[in-house]
Parts: structure tokens; C-alpha cells; sequence
């Protein structure tokens, strides 16, 4: 298991990093650029969370088709995916580039903090479509075991990205010191690498088709209609976390620009983690998926109880590891004292939640998503959100309560959501063998529940 679950946390964790690495060298330029580069970040976020809706669906397909060793299967979902993923993620970029200024005003008023927001977000737009190709193709690669490559490929895409940072931001070396931009323009480059390494491999492992009747057959036949029977609570699930989230930030941003800049400071440290366990939770997926694909529906059960164990452990680790380096992280950084504190405040309480929030990454993405339990997943997440989360958020907000008394408001909800998913996960009524029957004429809708 660990020769799976390494490889692909690391990937995930430098995937992730690649937007956190700017926010962490533009610290160096103050407030009002962390803050700029924090909203930029969060809608940058939007978009990703809306792709890892559509990709955690093709995910679900292409790890059980795996399981049964039906190539044809996954060729067909991951066309089928990439035209959709393709199309939404030009959308966005378009809607990026005609309305940046407007998205930045939504949660400043600070017009340094728009100026900046607005250009590095017009810039980054450009790499929206190879992020999209990135999160589809890492997903599909990891679901058919393909994980060192693509390691590999990210740790160069985040090592350009780096160096790229350098030389931009600054102006070392005799470029000229380009800010904010000179950090989105490293992003597109990196993204760019990244996503042409992952094209290759699935090229070459004959995961990719360009035939016209393959085409056609992924869009026309059942598969179509039976991966948004699945994946559409996925995606919407997707849609109203990634607007509660929102939400979230508005409410942060509500309170002044020092708890705007606190609360993107900490994003770097935080990712860190989550990327973590990010990756234990795609490994979960496919080790899961495969094992219920292949009939072994006991195994995946198994399986998932002891992904539980792991996670328990490395959370309660980790969140030890947030306080340790909480301060020595937050001195990075040129702010004032008053965002130091608050940053700090914001570390501490997320360290309190951190092994309810990391079991329900874990469970409810790579456990109960990967058995096809889509909409108990969408519920719990949905009414956790807005029936809990953001009231209380906003209650916190309106009695001026300080930012880590309204951050931990904020995330209540992670608590009640893990014990209803753990309880979920131990009944054993999430597994769904959710496989098209692609070699049958016109295709057949094959779903079991498994209790």
C-alpha cells in the first residue's frame, strides 16, 4: 500500500503547492499583495474544486473499470471527461478575463489590493486549462496505478516554478522585477510542463484516443448518461462547498484587510497538510475502486477501515505538527504584528479540527466517493455548510467576535460531518459497483448495492 499511497501524496502535495508557492514568495512584497494574492487564490480555488467534481467522477468509473481491466471503458470516460472538463475550464477563463476587476472588489475595497488581484488573476487564467488536463489525467493515471511519473513530472513543475518565482518577482538576474505577475506567469509555465508531461503518459500507456467512432461512441452511448447519473451529486457537491467557501472568505474579508491577509498567510501551511492527505485519499479511491471493480467488495470494506486507522494516526500527528511550526512559518513572512497574532490564533484553532477535517477528506472523497455513495456525500457535505458552518460564521462576524473565534465557528460543521461519514463507512451500505458493460451492444447500466 505504501509503495501506492507515497508516490501519490507527494504528488498531490506538489500539485497543490504550486499556487501556495507564490503566496508565500510575493510574502516578501507585504499585506497588500498576500491579500491580493490570497483572493486571487480563492477563486483560483473555485475553479479547481469544480474540476475535481467532473475528475473524482471519471475517477470513480476509471477505478473500477481498472478493476475489471476494461480499457475500453476508460478510454471511453476519460474523452468523455476531458471534453467537458476542456470546455468548462476555457468558460471560466473567459469569464476571468472580462470580469477580474469585479471578482477582486467582492472581498476588498483596497484599491492596491484590486489593482494587483486583478492582473495577477488575468495572467493565471491562461493556465486554467492545463489545470483542468492535470487534475483529469493525475486522477485517471493514479486509478490505473501509473503514480511515479507523474511524481516526478509535478516535483520539476514546482522546482521551475520556484526558480521561476525568483528570477520574476524580484528581478533577479537581470529580469526585471515583475511583482504579482511575475508569480502568475511562473504558474502558467509550470502548469503548462506539468500537464504536457501527463498527456504523454497517458498517450503512451494508450489510455487517450482520438478515433471519431470512439469519440462519438463516449458522447452518444449510456456512459454519458450513467457518469452524470453518478458523478452529477459529485459535481454538485462540488458547486455548493466551493460556494460556501466562498462565502467563507467573504466573511473573513468582511472583517478588514489585516484578517484577510492572516487568513490567505496561513493557506501555504494548511495545503501543506491537506495535500497530504489529499493524496491518502485518492490512493484510498483507487485501492477501493479496483477492489470493488474486480468483485471484491469485502476487501474494499477492509480496506477502508483501515484508511480510517491511518488517517486518525497522521491527523492527530500532523495537527501537533501545525502548532510546532506554526511560528517558525509565520516569521517567514514581512507583516505586522496584528497579522502575525491573528495568523497565528487561526493556526492553532485549525489544528483543533484537524483529524475531523482530515477523516472527512479521506472518507467522504476517497471512501464513500470510490463506492459510488455520491449522494449521501452531497447531503452531508451540503447541509454541514450551509445549515451549520456559514449561520454560525456569520453570527460570529456580526457579534465581532475576533477571526480565530469566527474561523472556529466556521468549522463546527467538521465535527458533525465526520460522524455521520465514519458511522456511514461502518455500516458497509456505501459500496456501489457502478461499471458500464462497454462490450455489450449498446451498453448496459450494471449498478449493485452490496450490503
Amino acid at each position: 500500500m505504501l509503495a501506492f499511497v507515497i508516490p501519490v501524496t507527494i504528488q498531490s502535495l506538489i500539485t497543490s503547492s504550486l499556487n501556495m508557492v507564490d503566496s508565500v514568495m510575493v510574502g516578501q512584497l507585504g499585506e497588500s499583495s498576500i491579500a491580493a494574492v490570497g483572493i486571487a487564490n480563492k477563486y483560483t480555488t473555485i475553479l479547481i474544486i469544480m474540476l475535481q467534481g467532473f475528475g473524482s467522477g471519471a475517477a470513480i468509473f476509471t477505478a473500477q473499470y481498472w478493476g475489471k481491466k476494461d480499457m475500453t471503458g476508460i478510454k471511453h470516460i476519460l474523452l468523455l471527461t476531458f471534453g467537458i472538463m476542456s470546455l468548462f475550464s476555457l468558460l471560466f477563463m473567459g469569464t476571468t478575463l472580462v470580469f477580474s476587476h469585479e471578482w477582486i472588489a467582492l472581498f476588498s475595497n483596497d484599491p492596491a489590493v484590486i489593482k494587483q488581484g486583478a492582473s495577477f488573476i488575468q495572467i493565471l487564467s491562461y493556465s486554467y486549462f492545463f489545470t483542468a488536463a492535470t487534475i483529469l489525467f493525475s486522477g485517471v493515471l493514479a486509478s490505473v496505478g501509473q503514480v511515479k511519473v507523474p511524481m516526478y513530472g509535478s516535483v520539476f513543475a514546482l522546482l521551475l516554478n520556484t526558480v521561476l518565482n525568483y528570477l520574476l518577482i524580484g528581478g533577479n538576474l537581470g529580469l526585471p522585477a515583475l511583482g504579482v505577475e511575475g508569480a502568475a506567469i511562473a504558474t502558467v509555465v509550470s502548469r503548462f510542463v506539468q500537464c504536457t508531461v501527463l498527456f504523454w503518459l497517458v498517450w503512451h500507456q494508450q489510455l487517450f484516443s482520438i478515433k471519431r467512432s470512439m469519440f462519438k461512441a463516449s458522447w452518444r452511448g449510456p456512459l454519458k448518461r450513467d457518469f452524470f447519473r453518478i458523478a452529477t451529486p459529485s459535481i454538485l457537491n462540488h458547486i455548493t462547498w466551493t460556494l460556501g467557501d466562498v462565502t467563507y472568505f467573504w466573511i473573513y474579508a468582511s472583517m478588514g484587510t489585516d484578517e484577510t491577509a492572516a487568513v490567505s498567510l496561513v493557506d501555504p501551511l494548511i495545503f501543506i497538510f491537506i495535500a497530504l492527505f489529499s493524496g491518502i485519499s485518492q490512493a484510498a479511491a483507487t485501492i477501493i475502486g479496483n477492489s470493488i471493480g474486480a468483485g471484491e467488495e469485502r476487501s474494499a470494506q477492509a480496506y477502508a477501515r483501515r484508511f480510517l486507522s491511518i488517517t486518525t494516526k497522521m491527523a492527530i500527528l500532523s495537527s501537533v505538527g501545525i502548532v510546532i511550526l506554526s511560528s517558525v512559518f509565520i516569521d517567514i513572512y514581512r507583516v505586522s504584528p496584528a497579522v502575525a497574532t491573528y495568523a497565528k490564533d487561526v493556526l492553532f484553532v485549525y489544528a483543533i479540527i484537524f483529524v475531523a477535517k482530515m477523516l472527512n477528506m479521506v472518507n467522504n472523497i476517497g471512501i464513500l466517493r470510490a463506492g459510488g455513495d455520491t449522494r449521501f456525500v452531497f447531503y452531508v457535505d451540503t447541509i454541514g455548510v450551509w445549515a451549520l458552518g456559514l449561520p454560525l460564521a456569520a453570527v460570529g462576524a456580526y457579534l465581532q467576535l475576533p477571526i480565530y473565534a469566527v474561523y472556529g465557528l466556521a468549522n463546527v460543521h467538521e465535527c458533525a460531518r465526520a460522524i455521520f461519514g465514519v458511522k456511514r463507512t461502518l455500516s458497509g451500505k456505501w459500496i456501489r459497483n457502478v461499471m458500464v458493460d462497454t462490450n455489450a451492444r449498446g451498453g448496459a447500466w450494471h449498478e449493485r448495492d452490496v450490503r
